[in-house]
């Protein structure tokens, strides 16, 4: 925790609600188990032609296929921080929004959403101290089908006039 921490000192974020319309590279931090919910995401941001990037972390559940896109419990040092080979590509990435849709968070969730650099950062914590810029609570609906609609409704809303 120290090292993130660290990190973040180093690392100045401000968040900047990104207009709707002017969202055009968008990043996503998903597990294994919520594959259907992050090809929704895929579906409804390429039909506006955004570059969509998506990272896959595992989860207790499963653990995901070795890709480059992908982050297994291999993947981490001694400390459980990622190796840095495996992550760089994605958390060099700028991103205009950055969706996390991991319901429960973990240090390599963390790890991960609190160091890559985008404007705007949206998940869900039942923890007060998270790395989200819009924390949505979804109670005890705990389905990230439902967690990601959340994402773009509320998206939607900091957009109205």
């Amino acid at each position: 925790m120290r090292k993130l921490t660290k990190a973040l000192e180093v690392q100045k974020h401000t968040p900047r609600i990104p207009h709707i319309h002017n969202i055009r590279k968008v990043g996503v931090i998903w597990q294994p188990s919520q594959k259907d919910a992050m090809n929704y995401l895929r579906d409804h941001f390429n039909k506006n032609h955004i570059i969509f990037r998506t990272y896959c972390v595992f989860d207790e559940l499963s653990n995901p296929l070795e890709a480059n896109n992908a982050l297994t419990v291999n993947d981490l040092n001694w400390w459980g921080i990622p190796k840095p080979d495996k992550t760089r590509d994605f958390m060099t990435m700028h991103f205009d929004l950055l969706l996390n849709t991991a319901l429960k968070q973990n240090f390599v969730l963390d790890y991960i959403t609190a160091l890559t650099p985008s404007d705007f950062k949206i998940g869900s914590s039942p923890d007060e101290n998270n790395y989200f810029d819009l924390n949505i609570n979804i109670g005890e609906n705990q389905d990230t089908m439902f967690l990601v609609k959340q994402q773009i409704f509320y998206l939607a809303q900091l957009n109205k006039k």
